[in-house]
């Protein structure tokens, strides 16, 4: 018997040594690989290298996984990781209906989510989690920040090309409601499939329905695809509502000139986010940073931040000191974390430059306008997450 202490010691002491894992459950490979990706889990290793490398005495290990855009994939992988890998907290991004299934296990498991590549209100809205929070601007801040300029210049009958799947519903749900509350209407609406090439048929759909403005409730490829056919057949008055850096790349300057969207973050806003940006281009090929990656590397940071602060990765105890924690890396403008785990932040309304006002590859939006948090996000207790109904 006098041996059982000494083997229990070494066994603690075996166990600290085991990798604390973090979780990525990402589009790497697909349609929105561009907008989070492999560049995701860069930033997400470099805020570790950042904190130091080590939580709870344990070295901290990111591992990532394709979900190739379906749930059932990225259920199986999540469960894999926590499962077998034994992750402590799952990152998600590059679909909504993979997100919004995988954070469903995570909270059934009682295992913490970033959520910093999804968009759908949802996550943080009627499908929430206590163990949850959501980095990533969701559908109703983006149609809100930009739907009441629009209609009070004069674009009161909108038109929406919905991508037809969770985000692009609740994107069209979020900017009918906006819309309507600025006295505008929706007169009508198409969906279309995941990862459409040819347009032609919403579009002329929506040119012929007499609205004055087609707004796009779509992303990536299909966003670029919509915009670059909208301009073959003449038709000029498109917005978009979510709109990253590689679309803009993709799409080219002469194309995109013009469009007004809103972003929670860009690389040329201030000496944080441009510092972070050159320590990612020095090691991804030069590929600009966009918000999806930022978030990434933010919500690392400050998740191991309140790992330590609390001595454990218990989900529950983590995500209240992830909402009682200050924001320490600057890149974001007065953040905050909700009870729904809602992260709150000022936006910016951006406007894609003309080739002309372009000084370099990497200078493309002017930032018009910083809109207050407190003006677009909605409360907690408004959001329809069930732990926080009134």
């Amino acid at each position: 018997m006098a041996g059982l202490p000494g083997l229990g010691a070494a066994s603690i002491a075996q166990a600290q040594q085991q990798p604390f894992r973090i979780g990525i459950v990402e589009d790497l490979s697909g349609t929105y690989s561009g907008n989070g990706g492999p560049n995701t889990v860069l930033a997400a290793r470099m805020a570790v290298e950042d904190f130091g490398g080590k939580v709870l005495g344990r070295p901290v290990e990111v591992v990532a996984v394709d979900h190739q855009t379906k749930p059932d994939v990225g259920s199986s992988l999540a469960r894999q990781l926590v499962d077998q890998r034994g992750a402590s907290a799952l990152m998600l991004g590059g679909s909504s209906a993979v997100g919004l299934a995988v954070q469903n296990f995570a909270r059934e498991r009682k295992v913490t989510t970033l959520v910093t590549g999804n968009y759908a209100a949802s996550f943080s809205g009627r499908a929430c989690s206590p163990y949850g929070t959501q980095w990533a601007v969701s559908t109703g801040e983006l149609a809100g920040a930009i739907a009441e300029t629009i209609v009070k210049s004069g674009g009161n009958k909108w038109f929406l090309i919905v991508v037809d799947y969770a985000f692009g519903h609740d994107l069209a749900a979020d900017a009918t409601r906006a819309v309507q509350a600025a006295g505008g209407a929706v007169i009508g609406q198409v969906r279309h499939p995941l990862a459409t090439a040819d347009m032609s048929a919403p579009l002329l759909q929506a040119r012929a329905s007499g609205a004055n403005v087609i707004a796009l409730a779509n992303a990536g490829p299909d966003l670029v695809n919509s915009v670059k056919q909208a301009k073959e057949y003449g038709i000029k008055s498109v917005t978009a509502m979510l709109v990253f850096v590689n679309n803009v790349v993709a799409m080219g300057l002469e194309t995109a000139q013009g469009l007004r969207f809103a972003v929670n973050w860009y690389w040329d806003l201030n000496d944080a986010t441009r510092a972070f940006s050159r320590r990612m281009l020095a090691r991804n090929g030069n590929v600009v940073p966009d918000m999806g990656h930022a978030l990434g590397y933010i919500s690392t940071l400050h998740y191991l931040q309140a790992v330590e602060a609390a001595a454990s990765d218990d989900a529950a105890i983590v995500n209240q000191k992830m909402r009682e924690l200050p924001f320490t890396d600057g890149m974001l403008s007065n953040p905050r974390i909700q009870s729904n785990g809602r992260v709150v932040t000022d936006l910016y309304l951006a406007e894609v430059k003309a080739p002309g006002a372009s000084r370099s590859p990497a200078d493309l939006y002017r930032i018009l306008e910083t809109i207050p948090g407190e003006a677009l996000f909605l409360p907690a207790e408004k959001s329809g997450c069930p732990a926080t109904a009134t």
